[in-house]
């Protein structure tokens, strides 16, 4: 058998092809040794398109693919590091986008702070957005500053964190394994393995230059979506929460909308305010399915 790689780089995907695509050549081309890392796609039940897009990929031995029926991100994340042999597990989303030097950096990171128990890096908004996408970014951002302010972090800045970026980061392979939910979350397994870290009094060093571009573009039903199946997981959990847009009349809602995203047409913020509220009826009825135990009440979600 070969040398173990150094790093186990685990990417979760379901039915987004050409994201995962794009995402996957961008890993290929680090400047780290190929022998010093792996690749590990886990396919959440995903159609015969992500299949086909991963066959390029695979016939040269650097990526592996694993298969599961749908489960959410939590599952996918912990069948990749089952599979993987690295002796630290990389978290990287499909939608995401990794310059040259990314592992690179996370290298030179373990190497200056050896006694770290993970090593976080940061997101970049990609060139192409929407007003949705626009605001999920400025959403992660918030929750970054807010949950680690005791600590005197920010995004811009490396230092220790509580809270990191789950779509980009790396933990050593014990630690990670120690902090695992029993089940495994659609929504808010990486919340959750910060607060066991934070118990724990684990040390993860956030360090902004191991940075990826994030694709925050959000179609209605990626809204739609997304709100349901956060509905069923915020259920009896401790959330995060930026904690001011609830308390927002219409008026200063959109007055907010066209502040954080000042390239947009009235248009799209016209189409993202209109269609909010179906956002919000979908979140609804996601927290009572769980209430009632209830899998899903609408066929689509």
């Amino acid at each position: 058998m070969s040398e173990a790689p150094v790093f186990s780089v685990i990417i979760p995907t379901h039915d987004r092809p050409q994201l995962l695509s794009r995402c996957l050549r961008s890993v290929l081309a680090q400047d780290l040794a190929p022998n010093r890392y792996e690749i590990v796609v886990v396919d959440d039940g995903s159609r015969r398109a992500t299949g086909r897009a991963l066959e390029p990929f695979l016939s040269g031995g650097r990526v592996r693919m694993v298969r599961q029926r749908q489960q959410g991100w939590g599952a996918a994340r912990r069948l990749g590091a089952q599979e993987s042999r690295g002796a630290l597990l990389v978290f990287l989303d499909d939608d995401c986008v990794a310059p040259p030097g990314w592992l690179a950096t996370y290298a030179r990171t373990y190497a200056h702070h050896p006694g770290v128990g993970g090593v976080a890096g940061g997101l970049r908004c990609g060139a192409r957005t929407n007003v949705a996408g626009r605001k999920q970014y400025l959403g992660h951002r918030a929750y970054f500053n807010r949950l680690n302010a005791p600590l005197g972090s920010d995004v811009d800045r490396p230092g220790r964190a509580w809270f990191t970026f789950g779509g980009n980061r790396s933990f050593r392979r014990a630690l990670w394994w120690s902090v695992q939910p029993e089940e495994p979350l659609w929504y808010f397994d990486d919340y959750a393995i910060d607060l066991a870290l934070r118990e724990l009094d684990a040390v993860i060093y956030y360090e902004p230059a191991a940075w990826v571009t994030h694709h925050y573009v959000l179609s209605v039903g990626q809204r739609v979506r997304a709100a349901f199946r956060y509905g069923r997981s915020e259920v009896g959990r401790e959330v995060p929460s930026v904690g001011s847009a609830e308390s927002l009349t219409l008026r200063e809602r959109w007055a907010r909308l066209r502040v954080e995203s000042p390239a947009s047409s009235i248009w799209a913020w016209s189409g993202y305010a209109f269609t909010q509220p179906l956002v919000w009826v979908a979140r609804y009825l996601g927290q009572r399915c769980a209430q009632i135990g209830k899998k899903s009440s609408l066929p689509f979600l």
